[in-house]
């Protein structure tokens, strides 16, 4: 039988940008929504949005970050937080059985 084993989470939300951030956030009921008046401005029907605040350029290397927009940042940010998280090294990650699960979403 085969298995799976979660061993590590990262989150780059707009309630958090990291596994505590986002629990404290959800215990206290805090909300990442916020009023976007530049959508009011370009005639958006939907004038708010949940973007993370977050600086991702900061974090990544700036040659990969050429390649990332900015919700690719945010997963990259994620991945990486999960496989520290998870205490992997290189060669683990590099390893063709180990896997990395992750979501993401987006605009409705």
């Amino acid at each position: 039988m085969k298995r799976v084993v979660v061993t590590g989470m990262g989150v780059v939300s707009s309630i958090g940008n990291n596994t505590q951030e986002v629990l404290a956030s959800l215990r206290e009921g805090r909300s990442g929504v916020v009023r976007a008046e530049r959508y009011g401005e370009l005639g958006f029907r939907c004038q708010v949005h949940g973007a993370p605040q977050i600086d991702a350029e900061s974090m990544i290397d700036r040659r990969a970050m050429r390649f990332h927009g900015g919700g690719t940042a945010w997963n990259h940010i994620a991945m990486d937080q999960a496989i520290r998280d998870a205490g992997l090294e290189e060669t683990d990650v590099s390893n063709p059985r180990t896997g990395i699960i992750m979501g993401s979403g987006g605009p409705s």
